[in-house]
């Protein structure tokens, strides 16, 4: 072969490659190392203590109320506390003094100066609509990236919308009050969609009191965290409109309360499920009760246009009305997470595996550990709680 026809050949290898880029391997992310749990007070500003002995209280105050992630300016002596009380800081790159792209000098200097602390979770970019912003979102991420390789990117938009045309992202997310204003399942799907085109997780903010406050407002919360989880969600915050805590004394309000009680299922699964790859397939059982525990009109079916489990495949649910995705771990074993559709209700589930299976495990949230489980004529049995999720972990 000449000259002339090796170089036409690598260039056509090259189009080809170009051309076939959708088959190319995902770029590898920044993956944060705990699933978050975020507090904040808002963002763009610095609404929380500037005394360090008012800031400490704080972070007690919201460690009470299981949340292991804080979003806020940077400040050296914040980053110290948050290491002494093993909650990490999601630095607000939209604070003035070191905003991401006004004042760009200011936050390359912050981002080098914490590069290698443990204590950081990550950088929070944008939480607004994208609109055409995209672009710009895309070169805040990659600055961070060169001033800082080892924490995550994380953008947000309103909607699921221009998020999914930021490159390079290591997190994204969205807002979603979908009690309120619909499109829970629409949004997830597009979340889904944008995490596995990434092999990235998402974060959502999450609508503090979709429910009545000291009633069934935790087992609202809940169930919106707990079922996008199926989806790929490695973590969330709260839309923050007043309430949780007392800032004077720290100490939490009725509805800090309730939000720590959601907080705390997920605080118990979320080291279990950051370890997770993005799910690769969601299912549904058919259901007689909808979210707000009401019977579905000809029930039971399956609803908002899920995917029933295939009739040939490896697991079946013959009891309890849920939703179940497929995850695999590091070690590459098959990970089903459980969620039940109504928030209200326990549901006893048995899944059955037609083709067999080596072992069966559950992961106990209370010794946060696994647990085998007994495997009877080729079905494991157990419970699933009403605004939680439930890990069974199968050796196939």
């Amino acid at each position: 072969m000449n000259n002339a026809s090796t170089i036409l050949l690598l260039f056509l290898c090259s189009l080809s490659s170009a051309l076939m880029g959708a088959d190319a391997p995902v770029p590898e992310r920044i993956k944060p190392d705990r699933f978050g749990i975020i507090f904040n007070k808002g963002y763009g500003g610095d609404n929380l203590p500037e005394d360090p002995v008012e800031f400490e209280k704080l972070i007690v105050g919201i460690k009470k109320a299981n949340f292991n992630v804080i979003m806020c300016k940077y400040d050296a002596k914040r980053l110290e506390i948050c290491a002494q009380h093993n909650v990490q800081m999601m630095v607000d790159m939209l604070v003035g003094e070191h905003h991401i792209y006004k004042n760009p000098d200011k936050a390359k200097e912050i981002c080098e100066t914490i590069k290698d602390s443990k204590a950081v979770y990550g950088y929070h970019l944008w939480s607004d609509t994208m609109g055409k912003s995209y672009d710009g979102r895309t070169r805040d991420v990659h600055n961070v990236h060169q001033w800082d390789p080892h924490h995550a990117a994380y953008v947000g938009d309103y909607k699921m919308t221009g998020v999914g045309r930021v490159k390079g992202m290591d997190l994204f997310g969205y807002y979603d009050f979908s009690f309120k204003r619909g499109g829970h399942w629409r949004h997830l799907n597009q979340a889904w969609s944008v995490a596995k085109a990434n092999n990235i997780g998402f974060l959502r903010y999450e609508d503090a009191t979709p429910g009545l406050v000291g009633k069934g407002n935790p087992n609202r919360v809940g169930y919106s965290i707990a079922t996008s989880i199926l989806y790929g969600l490695r973590g969330y915050m709260f839309h923050y409109a007043g309430g949780q805590m007392d800032f004077k004394t720290f100490e939490l309000d009725a509805l800090g309360q309730d939000l720590a009680r959601a907080n705390e299922r997920f605080a118990a699964v979320g080291p279990e499920v950051i370890k997770l790859g993005i799910p690769t397939a969601v299912y549904s059982t058919p259901i007689t009760k909808d979210v707000k525990n009401h019977l579905v009109l000809n029930g039971p079916t399956i609803t908002d246009g899920h995917t029933p489990i295939p009739t040939d495949h490896w697991f079946q649910i013959s009891s309890g009305e849920v939703l179940v995705s497929e995850a695999a771990d590091a070690e590459k074993r098959a990970v089903l997470v459980c969620a039940c559709h109504n928030p209200y209700e326990n549901q006893k589930v048995v899944i059955t595996f037609p083709q067999g299976v080596k072992d069966v495990e559950l992961f106990d949230r209370t010794g946060k550990q696994w647990r085998p489980i007994a495997l009877e004529k080729g079905e494991v049995s157990f419970t699933v709680e009403d605004f939680g999720v439930e890990l069974v972990r199968v050796q196939r």
